[in-house]
């Protein structure tokens, strides 16, 4: 069973319970309290995305969020310095992104924000406005 399947809550290292996708998706209505891991779009339309420049410092950080997304990996270091991105909600890195000039050429997800309709065509939304 993977892990998303039946984990519901995790606690951050700053000690905070917070309610996964697959929690907030049984309740089956949105509480419009802007969740996190909100998986009706509510928090996303209220706070959207931002993006972080990412920096060749950040390797351990990109590389742990490529391992944890999936096994579709790609060398990232020639999309530095203008053209890779952190990705955050609420503050909180959500994943990394891989880019040219136009379009969104590799997306990684964290594991928890997977299941919140973050698709690349979102993402792009976002970035490219």
């Amino acid at each position: 069973m993977h892990f998303m399947e039946k984990e519901l809550s995790y606690i951050t290292p700053e000690g905070y319970t917070v309610f996964t996708s697959k929690f907030l998706k049984n309740r089956g209505t949105c509480c419009k309290s802007a969740c996190l891991h909100c998986p009706y779009g509510y928090t996303l339309k209220k706070h959207g995305l931002a993006f972080i420049d990412a920096k060749e410092t950040d390797a351990e950080l990109i590389e742990s969020i490529m391992n944890e997304s999936g096994p579709t990996l790609v060398d990232w270091r020639p999309f530095l310095p203008d053209n890779i991105k952190l990705i955050t909600i609420k503050d909180t890195i959500c994943g990394l992104l891989l880019k040219n000039h136009i379009v969104i050429k590799h997306l990684y997800l964290k594991p928890h924000y997977q299941n919140q309709d973050l698709s690349r065509e979102m993402v792009e939304s976002y970035l490219f406005i």
